[in-house]
């Protein structure tokens, strides 16, 4: 099986310019989640004051701030399996089936992390390594390693 990350929430420049978003710690794409935590919490003007913000939401299971980030994977060599059919079934992630055991997913971070929590799959310990760099807050506290058995 071979996955690739093809794309990942970006901001336009001169949107970043006109929100707090810019003065978060993290990734674009974790400020973006935290933005989205901090409007819900009214704490706006507290942005980028505690780099941990993001990583005490999920903890807390308020993850539906990390909704805001959106992935879209490649997979190839990758059947339809039980781990497909779990990862399809998950709220909002959109799929194609290329043909020839090929797909193409997109799902949101939430996903990523739901996906990887329910299934001991190669499939979901490497779209998480993936989406790892992208977010490293949203995925700090999962041992990320196809070795790892998390089922």
């Amino acid at each position: 099986m071979q996955v690739e990350l093809l794309s990942y929430t970006q901001m336009l420049p001169s949107h970043l310019e006109a929100t707090p978003i810019a003065r978060g710690a993290g990734t674009l794409q974790e400020n973006l989640i935290e933005y989205a935590g901090r409007v819900c919490y009214r704490s706006d003007a507290k942005m980028g004051h505690n780099p941990t913000f993001i990583d005490l939401r999920v903890r807390e299971g308020h993850e539906d701030i990390i909704e805001h980030v959106r992935f879209v994977f490649r997979v190839s060599g990758q059947p339809l399996d039980r781990d497909v059919l779990l990862l399809t079934s998950l709220p909002t992630v959109e799929f194609t089936h290329l043909g020839d055991d090929a797909w193409i997913f997109s799902m949101n971070a939430r996903n990523v992390r739901d996906f990887w929590r329910r299934s001991d799959s190669p499939l979901a310990a490497e779209l998480a390594r993936l989406a790892l760099p992208i977010t490293p807050a949203v995925f700090r506290d999962l041992p990320l390693s196809s070795e790892v058995n998390h089922g």
